[in-house]
């Protein structure tokens, strides 16, 4: 390969014929030694540095270090030729970063192109600013720009548009200077630039140090609403056109920016409501044009101080988004949906249906939402039908949503339960079915509810876990540590009720809780297992075997409170009948205390 440089045409070529990585590397520092000298080089053309720059952006492309060529980019803008300033300019926005130091130098370069009187320098130098502009940098250009803000050439309005929305992001004081100059943004007869004034003016709006522009701007409300009826209602209000939709780019800002202005203003919110309701009607919802203005529309809706009857209406659009196709519709609407239940739930519970049919839907992202959107719309009318539907939906989820299904299970019952009845028995079928993903916390705040219910309660609920565990179990029966806990407790706790009302022995009683005490690996099970043998042993003696033979086997175990328990339980039935009533007594009501806001419960 020849050591005479190469056009950028040739370079790329060489590099495509490079087999490996070494190679490249290699060819890519003769390449690199070859533009630096000729950088170095004081009988260089304009020509020629323009070529090598172009080479030297393309090297700084494939990620290769360009440190040594950057300042010639000073050079090239400062030169008079148009394609060496255009190469210039190009490189410094994909090469250079605002806090480079070359930017800084390029910075009198770059105001002398703004004040000059030709269009495309100043275009190239606008970019310059819109794109990397530092907060120094963008002090210094700040007049530039606000002079070509008025531009009678439509493509320099656009530009500087865009040059002032860097310049509000890094220095947000200037948005009142920007918001003062675009004051007559309506009187805009090129839609184009209207639509970036309208992006300058909203996102000017949106700082807070703006607040008395707000009002000001409010008396542009009924001018956006024409103009905005006007792109509804007549398909030929411009040339621009998506999907069968007027400028739908403009229509958004425009949406967008009766949202700044109307919100807390009752004034301005009726005069955008008509218009309003003519987007949603009028706007074709089959297109995705469309469908982006109606979304941001509700969202205006919902901003401003709008009737119950249009807030109805965007809901009802909203959630015809659900039976699309498009995945990235029905997750917009299940988001909105889930925003807008706080304020209209009765509204929202009308797609309650559609929603329960995402949770069937492949995608996680969809199904997580929608079971976000579902817990929004339980109340204590509807918590019946919807908490079982849930747990019918628990068993069908995949593994990853499991724990979070289970989660938000449990706090809907036990912040809506309509009734300590329905609670227990649906605490019950929770508690099977979730598995090891029942928080321990769960179980005892249901043990606490029991002990505090009427006799009725209780009976129900030591009957339901007997008829349970009378019931065949699976391999992973054992492994509900939730469950378990309370089983055992409530057999344990109310052996007399279930004794005296099913016909139960106590000795079979005893026998089925000895079972899941010798067969859980849970070590707070083993606990309260032994307690309730202890309960039961005391109140009926034919069930004492059957207790001693486990508290024997556990005299000897490698856990301390286990060996403790069993010990002392042995020696009191054994020794002291009388003290052995009273210490294995019904115990008083149990109290639990929690804390402010939602139990945040972890998987066990």
């Amino acid at each position: 390969m020849s050591m005479n440089s190469q056009s950028l045409r040739e370079l790329i070529s060489a590099v495509r014929r490079c087999k490996t990585s070494s190679e490249e590397r290699a060819l890519i520092s003769r390449e690199s030694a070859l533009i630096r000298e000729s950088f170095r080089s004081s009988s260089s053309k304009p020509r020629d540095r323009t070529r090598n720059m172009l080479k030297l952006l393309y090297i700084s492309m494939l990620g290769y270090p360009t440190e040594f060529g950057q300042v010639e980019v000073v050079s090239l803008i400062a030169q008079s030729d148009y394609a060496g300033k255009r190469v210039g300019y190009l490189t410094i926005q994909m090469v250079l970063g605002e806090d480079d130091e070359v930017l800084t130098l390029s910075e009198n370069h770059i105001k002398k192109d703004l004040a000059g009187n030709q269009p495309l320098l100043q275009s190239m130098a606008l970019n310059v600013v819109a794109n990397i502009a530092s907060e120094p940098m963008s002090r210094d250009m700040l007049d530039d720009v606000l002079r070509l803000l008025s531009s009678p050439i439509p493509y320099i309005a656009k530009k500087a548009c865009l040059a002032a929305l860097r310049i509000v992001r890094k220095i947000p004081d200037y948005a009142e200077v920007f918001l003062q100059e675009c004051s007559n943004v309506f009187q805009c007869n090129d839609q184009a630039v209207l639509l970036c004034k309208l992006t300058l003016v909203n996102q000017c709006l949106q700082q807070p140090e703006t607040e008395e522009f707000v009002k000001k701007y409010r008396l542009a409300a009924n001018s956006a609403a024409r103009l905005l009826k006007k792109l509804v209602l007549s398909p030929l209000a411009t040339t621009q056109d998506v999907g069968g939709v007027a400028d739908p780019f403009l229509q958004i800002k425009l949406l967008q920016f009766m949202k700044l202005i109307g919100s807390g203003s009752p004034v301005v919110s009726e005069a955008v409501n008509d218009v309003l309701a003519q987007v949603l009607t009028n706007t074709d919802g089959s297109t995705k044009a469309g469908c982006a203005v109606r979304y941001e529309c509700v969202k205006t809706i919902y901003a401003v101080d709008s009737d119950e009857a249009l807030r109805t209406l965007g809901i009802s659009t909203i959630g015809r988004f659900l039976i699309s196709n498009d995945n990235n519709l029905r997750f917009v609407a299940l988001q909105s949906l889930l925003e807008y239940a706080k304020r209209d739930a009765d509204a929202v519970r009308a797609n309650q249906s559609t929603v329960m049919e995402c949770l069937k839907d492949p995608d996680t992202s969809i199904r997580r939402r929608a079971l976000e959107l579902i817990v929004a719309l339980v109340d204590k009318n509807n918590v019946r039908l919807l908490v079982p539907d849930l747990m019918s939906y628990l068993t069908e989820c995949t593994d990853d949503t499991q724990e979070e299904v289970v989660l938000q299970l449990c706090n809907l019952i036990e912040e809506k339960a309509p009734s300590a009845e329905w609670r227990v028995e649906i605490s019950m079928r929770l508690m099977k079915v979730g598995k090891h993903y029942i928080p321990l916390q769960f179980a005892t705040h249901l043990i606490a509810l029991v002990s505090n219910e009427t006799k009725n309660v209780q009976v129900m609920a030591v009957t339901a876990f007997w008829q349970a565990e009378e019931s065949s179990v699976d391999g992973t029966h054992y492994m509900r540590k939730a469950y378990l806990v309370a089983a055992v407790w409530c057999l344990g706790e109310y052996a007399d009720l279930l004794v005296d009302g099913s016909g139960v022995s106590g000795e079979k009683l005893a026998a089925r809780i000895a079972e899941i005490i010798n067969n859980t690996e849970h070590k707070l099970v083993k606990a309260y297992g032994l307690t309730a043998l202890a309960k039961v042993a005391s109140r009926y003696p034919s069930a004492k075997n059957v207790a001693f033979s486990v508290f024997v086997s556990y005299k000897t175990s490698f856990d301390c409170e286990l060996q403790q328990r069993a010990c002392e339980y042995k020696t009191i039935l054994e020794s002291f009948e009388e003290e052995a009533a009273f210490c294995f007594d019904r115990m008083p009501p149990v109290t639990v205390t929690v804390k402010e806001g939602r139990i945040q419960i972890q998987p066990l």
